[in-house]
Parts: C-alpha cells; structure tokens; sequence
C-alpha cells in the first residue's frame, strides 16, 4: 500500500510593502529584545555567509543561513552596481523539523528594518533617554533609522542628518514618512550639531571617519552601521578607546574597518565590553568599572538578526 503525503498549501509569498505593514519598528524592536533575551549564543546557528562572484559579471551574491531548534532562516542578496536596481534580495523561513519552506518573499525591506531595530534594541539598553539625535548620511539606512529612533524615543526632539548636499537630504526626505519628513533638518554643522547631540548614527561607507573624537560631548552614544567592509571606516580610532564599546556580533571585528583601523591604533577585543547577546540579556550588563565618557554601539549586520524578524513574520501572518 503507497501512503500518499498529506496535502499542503503552497509556501506563500510577503510583498515588500505587506513586509512593512505586518512588522512596524516597534514591532520588528520587540522581536530583536525578545530573541536575544531568550536565546544564548549557544542555541543559534548562522555560519559564515557565502560570497559568490558570478563568473564573467560584476554580479555579487551573499547567502546567508541561520536556524534555531524550531527555524532556518535564509537571506540571499544580489549585488549588481552596474544596473539598477543594484540590489535583490529574497527571503525564506523553514520549519526546521520538516524542512518545509513556510513562506518566501521579498528581501529587500528587511534589512533597513533589521538593522535599525538591532541599533535601537542596543541604544535603549546603553542611552535610555535621547532627545537630541544626529544622522551621519541620507539613504536607505539613514531613514529606516530615522524612522526607527522616532518611534523608539517618544522624547525625541531634535532630529538632524549630515548629508553630502542639499539634494540627498532632499532625497532622504523622499524616504520617510510624510508626518516624520518635515520633522528632520539638514545638518550645516555638523560639528556642531555633534556637540549637542546625545545620540549620533553613522550610516555610510565613508573610507575616513566622519568626526573626531575630540568633537564627541560627554555621555553621548554613538552608532555605526555604515561600514561593513574591511575598507570603510565612518568612525574616529580612538572611539574604541575612549568609549564603552561593544558590538554586534564577534565577526564585526574581522569584516569592519572601524575595528581594524582601531586595532592598528592601539586598541584590543579584550578592552570590547560585549556583543548584542550579553547586551540583550536578562537581567541587563552592569556597567563597567570605571564609566566611560561615551557609549559605542558597532554593527556590521549578521543572519542571526535576520532570524527573530523571519519568525515574527510567520507569527504575524497567522495571526491574519
């Protein structure tokens, strides 16, 4: 006798803009807080994602795999610079004891989303009250982390962005919420505006840091999420020094030239006060032993933050 399989439903496929609707930030930050309270380094797998060099094109790819007891996760990435648009990206959840592939879609909003809410989970824990906030850059990033601070921080007052010109800021404005759009000025000092900031975002792949150190006020909290290749460095050296650093996963380390321009200039992992892991943890870290004249929150992006945002959305779509 043949048994026959039991009758599934196709996978479903999420639009980019059905994405959005079924994880707002505050959402996709609860996710963040709530996987990294409750899982330890140990119980999530995402092993070194591959890079694929199409042969004969400038095409890039990165897949990147995660799983827990209960899920895998995949994200794969196409990089093509020579046409537009530069970037797909696809997304897929699988139920980790079948196998079945449970929904797929497109990728391409998740990472704004991902990173923002991993940079305001770790904001939160290290600068729980920011009113004043600076924005190092004017694209996709810069404004899913506008939008992310503004929802994050209710006391959120001053919002400025460093862009290169009048058009990319006019351009990041395109990209934010109408009701948030009007709320953001362009920054004409930068230096200055740094000063009086309590919170400041880096966001670009600038080769040279934006600012200098000296230039950053007491008890302000930094972030940098532009510089994900061993060639980009957005922020100061001794920011690594002086600050209260952590990041967001071990690997930054080797993958961001923030850190290897930090190594060069004197600082070590074993000075790194943590990852997002010990961060996210419950009972929160206690403070260092002496207090630090800033906070510094790294990241260069990992699959493992794609993950709590895959099942969240399978939870969300469920639900209705």
């Amino acid at each position: 006798m043949t048994r026959t399989a039991p009758h599934l439903e196709p996978p479903r496929y999420l639009e980019g803009r059905r994405l959005l609707e079924l994880l707002p930030p505050m959402e996709a930050l609860r996710a963040i807080q709530r996987f990294f309270a409750g899982h330890g380094p140990e119980s999530v797998l995402a092993p070194e994602r591959i890079h694929l060099r199409v042969p004969g094109r400038e095409t890039v790819g990165l897949y990147m795999p995660s799983a827990t007891r209960e899920y895998v996760g995949v994200k794969i990435v196409h990089l093509m610079p020579s046409r537009y648009p530069s970037v797909e990206a696809e997304i897929f959840l699988y139920d980790a004891e079948t196998g079945r592939l449970l929904f797929w879609g497109d990728g391409k909003p998740l990472t704004g989303l991902r990173t923002a809410a991993v940079s305001c989970a770790a904001s939160l824990r290290l600068k729980p009250d920011c009113r004043r906030l600076l924005v190092y850059g004017a694209g996709i990033q810069a404004a899913a982390h506008i939008v992310a601070f503004a929802a994050a921080y209710p006391m959120l007052e001053d919002i400025r962005a460093a862009a290169r010109s009048a058009e990319s800021f006019r351009r990041l404005q395109g990209l934010l919420p109408a009701e948030l759009a009007g709320r953001v000025t362009p920054s004409a000092e930068p230096a200055a505006d740094l000063a009086a900031a309590d919170c400041a975002i880096a966001t670009t792949p600038a080769p040279e840091p934006l600012f200098r150190w000296e230039e950053v006020p007491a008890g302000c909290h930094l972030v940098g999420i532009g510089s994900a290749t061993p060639e980009m460095n957005e922020l100061p050296p001794e920011a690594f020094r002086e600050a209260e650093a952590w990041v967001d996963t071990r690997d930054t380390l080797r993958e961001s030239g923030d850190l290897h321009a930090a190594q060069r200039n004197g600082w070590s992992e074993a000075e790194l006060a943590g990852d997002l892991f010990a961060l996210l943890a419950e009972p929160p870290p206690r403070p260092g032993p002496k207090r630090a004249r800033a906070t510094l929150f790294k990241s260069a992006g990992h699959a493992v933050q794609d993950l709590p945002l895959l099942i969240r959305l399978w939870e969300a779509m469920q639900e209705g």
